[in-house]
């Protein structure tokens, strides 16, 4: 008897067991050893099995990709930080070399051009990455 196949399919089923508890999405490299395992089994020739094995990795990828995106939610409007410029917000705290910014109800880590403190309303002047530039309003 060989163990080869019954080793593919315990894999692959370890595998989606694995991806059920954390969030790696593993899953479709699951199926592919357990389809290429039962395949295996059943004595189907190694390559043929091979080929259905990745076609079915590829079919549970795109069936298990539309069932997140349909069941995923957003949460809100995202914002994008080009968006930000402009708009007014102010100084929450400061840390060191670190200034924080609250603006439209969140908070932001800013560059002053100014000299600012607790409490200062801040304009957006530009961006740099994630980090706002500000100027005193």
């Amino acid at each position: 008897m060989d163990y080869f196949p019954i080793l593919l399919l315990i894999l692959g089923l370890l595998i989606i067991v694995l991806d059920m508890m954390v969030v790696a999405f593993i899953t479709p490299i699951g199926i592919a050893f357990a389809v290429l395992g039962l395949l295996l089994g059943f004595g189907v020739n190694f390559n043929v099995a091979f080929v259905l094995s990745l076609i079915s990795a590829v079919i549970s990828y795109q069936l298990f990709a539309r069932l997140i995106k349909k069941e995923t939610v957003d949460i809100g409007k995202p914002k994008y930080t080009f968006e930000l410029k402009g708009k007014k917000g102010k100084v929450k705290r400061i840390k060191g070399n670190e200034v924080w910014v609250e603006l439209e109800g969140e908070e932001w880590i800013a560059k002053p051009l100014d000299d600012v403190k607790e409490g200062d309303e801040v304009v957006v002047v530009d961006v740099d990455g994630v980090k706002l530039i500000v100027r005193k309003a």
